[in-house]
């Protein structure tokens, strides 16, 4: 987030209040307008989550949209696949998630199970938009244009980021 915000003393009043100014600071909705983000805080839950809890599961059907805003998150697959013989040789970390990334857009977006589980790294929160208020949202071509355009900015940069990481294991030959 390009401004940290203190949520763990304020009432929920006061949180419910100031969800349009945290979106206001998200990337994904960048350059989406005042009155739209009012619009998108109204469908807003927010979710604590604690230190190795599991916010989406492998596998799982997709039920929400989600943007941290307190706290870290894995994104991994994991060793093992509950109900399966086959297992990796270790767990696989892709990504690192921080206040102000967003999570849970593929498997709306594709309309398929989630293709990685997602673990609280330490204590904190997200707001979590359910999946047909997201489509909802999603729906209204001027707010839909400008998140699915920051969706695809913030997809590139993470496809980037993981081929730079994959570069720097090459070995000369």
């Amino acid at each position: 987030m390009r401004q940290q915000f203190n949520l763990q003393k304020q009432g929920e009043l006061m949180f419910k209040s100031k969800i349009t100014d945290i979106l206001s600071y998200v990337e994904v909705f960048d350059g989406v307008a005042k009155a739209d983000l009012k619009i998108i805080s109204k469908c807003c839950q927010r979710i604590s989550f604690k230190k190795g809890e599991t916010l989406i599961e492998i596998g799982q059907t997709p039920s929400a949209f989600y943007i941290l805003i307190k706290g870290q998150l894995r994104v991994l697959l994991p060793e093992r696949l509950e109900g399966r013989k086959e297992h990796r040789a270790s767990e696989v970390n892709l990504n690192t998630l921080n206040e102000g990334d967003c999570f849970g857009e593929y498997s709306l977006i594709e309309k398929t199970p989630a293709s990685a589980s997602v673990i609280g790294v330490e204590s904190g929160q997200v707001l979590k938009i359910p999946e047909n208020e997201f489509h909802q949202i999603m729906a209204n071509d001027r707010i839909g244009k400008t998140v699915y355009c920051n969706l695809l900015h913030i997809l590139i940069k993470r496809l980037r980021k993981k081929e730079e990481e994959l570069d720097l294991v090459l070995v000369v030959g």
